[in-house]
């Protein structure tokens, strides 16, 4: 098991990813599993990317969906290094990115939906969170945290919601239900599906 391995390198440490829409849990489930499991913890778009985003947010979809994609290249790259020393957890990664095209109204990446592009890594395992839309929104309202556009546009349009989570459900995640879970057992739900896989 292990992003090498499955290239055909020597590495078993794991490549996982979680991932959902805003305020499903992720980024308290990824710092409880990297704790856990003693994992290097990324983000995607990399910290170092980080500054650029709201500048690409505002702009027409080919360059910010260009945009996004570069940072998977990134984070793919840092979860290379990292995997030679440790498991990988990482907040959102290329599935995100090609999920949220279908809030692009006729874009399409030149990657058919459920697949990686050649340059970016697949993670080992994938799990995605998933709330309903009633506690979604409180949990929004509760992190006092800007709601971006898209985040706007998702509450307000449930065709669109739905795309999203379908385009997500083209990689085959294994999924959580959050709705009525607190962080620590969403963590052992993880966990769960982590020690069933390896």
């Amino acid at each position: 098991m292990g992003l090498g391995s499955k290239h055909g390198g020597g590495n078993v440490n794991r490549f996982i990813v979680i991932e959902g829409l805003d305020a499903t849990g992720k980024s308290t489930l990824v710092e409880k599993l990297a704790d856990e499991l003693m994992a290097e913890k990324l983000e995607c778009p990399p910290l170092a990317c980080a500054g650029l985003r709201i500048q690409f947010d505002d702009c027409e979809p080919l360059q910010r969906r260009a945009f996004y994609r570069f940072t998977n290249l990134v984070a793919s790259e840092q979860a290379k290094e990292a995997l030679e020393h440790s498991d990988v957890v990482m907040d959102r990664f290329w599935t995100s990115t090609a999920a949220f095209s279908a809030m692009d109204d006729g874009f399409e990446h030149d990657v058919p939906l459920g697949q990686y592009p050649p340059e970016i890594s697949s993670p080992d395992i994938l799990i995605l969170l998933i709330v309903d839309e009633e506690n979604r929104l409180l949990r929004m309202s509760g992190r006092g945290e800007p709601e971006t556009a898209e985040e706007a546009k998702l509450a307000q349009d449930s065709n669109k919601r739905k795309q999203v989570l379908e385009n997500y459900l083209a990689f085959n995640p294994h999924i959580i239900d959050t709705s009525n879970l607190n962080p620590d057992q969403v963590l052992e739900a993880a966990l769960d599906i982590i020690r069933r896989i390896s």
